[in-house]
């Protein structure tokens, strides 16, 4: 009985217009690009070979001049599963190339969110 009552006291937090657009995309999405930043192009490499024998795909490989860093720019087919864990992951791979994840977008969907 007043568990309804703690509930009904208690609004749950309303989710953004964004979030819910992000939930949508995830959720229709047929791929995921993921973006890595390297100190270098050797670890960018290293990373990149990895990345493929994933069954991934690289986008692109790039010196991005803003950061001084090489962009690496890596494709995951769908569907998308469990999105947290895959991202603790994609941490700790980029940390063993002295590199750091910088997240993902739904591509065509996401850049403007």
């Amino acid at each position: 009985m007043f568990e309804g009552i703690r509930s009904f006291l208690t609004p749950s937090p309303k989710r953004s217009e964004a979030d819910e657009k992000l939930d949508l995309a995830l959720s229709n999405a047929r791929h995921l690009d993921h973006y890595f930043f390297f100190p270098d192009q050797a670890d960018a490499d290293r990373a990149a070979h990895l990345i493929k024998e994933r069954g991934w795909t690289v986008e692109s490989v790039t010196l991005n001049a803003e950061v001084e860093k090489v962009q690496l720019q890596a494709r995951q087919p769908g569907p998308i599963e469990n999105l947290n864990s895959l991202q603790t992951e994609l941490d700790l791979f980029a940390d063993e190339f002295n590199g750091e994840y910088d997240g993902w977008q739904v591509p065509g969907v996401t850049e403007d969110l």
